[in-house]
């Protein structure tokens, strides 16, 4: 089947084109073609079949179906008028034609890359969250392993070790297909049915286990005084902490782009604007924002994912959710403040949201990081909703 690829190599096609003009070949009608033209002709298609031999031996195919069109377009033009065929020449002009459109549509199409950072930084951004990530793997209420670029197991929590049955020692230098098919949704253990999720940051891949309903619980280890885990709930609100979504989020990114589903950010921040009269606390912000962030997650569906983040925001990912649904949540929680607070509150803290949205198809190459960096320039170009006071 590689060696297929090589059909689109413009000589290959040449070959075959050509074989009209030896037939039907009309002196009668055949035009004088100067060597000039001639001599650029030649250089055109030899330099059209050297961009083709490099992308075809990089199994490039968009690119190289683009050449090809151009190469036997611009060859047959030219030969057709000097072998008399005026139907082969306009032929040729087709092919050229769209030999264009096809490398148009692939310059204007590339996947977009993100110059903001030098690659430095951009190494050291990513060694800072495989850190923070690996740090998580071990305390967080999750099966969940790591393996390296080749697939080998490198590290894994005692959850995972609960969940699969297996020992550390067995599984650490295993490849990751031996303990898990990984080419399937899910996978089944004595300790029930689990839901794979896998996630690519840097050169490594964590791999977590999620409970289907009829998963049995996981056999409770004896606690370790001296290791304590992370909560992945936040106990007033609800919502899931911030920690957690460094292991969430690049999930959902994966797997939107794995099935080609789209997904959905929106990002809320409450702020205060209160009379000239009136001096909020700390903690009083604190619980009307507690308050607020209740209510946010109670408009959530099961499968939506809500986290905390500092300054009294909230993240939340919108899976399998069209921009126009995902619109009219924003809109709901927009108002939530009128809901939440009664009229005296309203009018003393005059508590307002600001949100941004933003949506991504799942079929473009994204990593979670650019997602929220995308989240948060749409959520900076927002304008302030109105406060809720002055909206009702």
């Amino acid at each position: 089947m590689r060696q297929m690829r090589w059909m689109l190599f413009p000589p290959v096609f040449s070959a075959f084109l050509l074989i009209p003009t030896a037939i039907f070949h009309d002196r009668e009608f055949a035009e004088q073609i100067p060597s000039v033209i001639w001599g650029g002709t030649i250089a055109a298609y030899l330099c059209l079949c050297c961009l083709s031999a490099f992308f075809i031996s990089r199994d490039d195919s968009q690119h190289s179906s683009g050449i090809a069109f151009l190469s036997q377009g611009i060859l047959l033009m030219v030969i057709s008028l000097r072998a008399g065929i005026p139907l082969l020449s306009w032929i040729g002009l087709v092919c050229f034609v769209i030999g264009l459109a096809v490398a148009f549509f692939n310059a204007t199409n590339r996947p977009v890359k993100e110059t903001a950072e030098t690659p430095a930084e951009t190494e050291a951004t990513n060694e800072n969250v495989r850190e923070r990530v690996d740090s998580l793997l071990s305390k967080l209420d999750l099966p969940m392993c790591a393996t390296d670029a080749k697939g080998l197991v490198i590290t894994l929590n005692q959850k995972f070790c609960e969940a699969s049955g297996i020992s550390a020692e067995d599984a650490i230098g295993e490849v990751i297909s031996e303990i898990l098919p990984i080419d399937q949704e899910t996978v089944a253990f004595a300790s029930g049915k689990w839901w794979i999720s896998q996630v690519k940051e840097g050169a490594r891949y964590y791999f977590s286990l999620l409970p289907t309903p009829d998963c049995k619980p996981a056999p409770v280890a004896a606690p370790v005084p001296e290791q304590k885990g992370i909560a992945i709930f936040d106990p007033e609100t609800g919502l899931c902490v911030e920690e957690y979504r460094l292991i969430r989020g690049p999930q959902e990114i994966t797997r939107s782009q794995r099935y080609k589903r789209s997904v959905t950010g929106i990002l809320l921040e409450l702020l205060f604007y209160p009379a000239p009269e009136v001096t909020l606390t700390d903690n009083q912000q604190h619980m009307m924002f507690v308050a607020f962030a209740s209510r946010v997650k109670q408009a959530l569906r099961i499968p939506d994912c809500g986290f905390l983040l500092p300054g009294n925001r909230i993240q939340i990912i919108l899976p399998e959710t069209p921009s126009a649904g995902a619109k009219t949540l924003l809109t709901r929680l927009a108002t939530l403040p009128q809901d939440v607070f009664d009229d005296s509150i309203r009018e003393a803290a005059r508590p307002k949201v600001k949100a941004g949205i933003f949506f991504y198809n799942g079929t473009t190459k994204m990593e979670y990081g650019i997602f929220s960096a995308a989240l948060e320039e749409e959520f900076l170009k927002s304008k302030d909703a109105s406060p809720a006071s002055e909206a009702a």
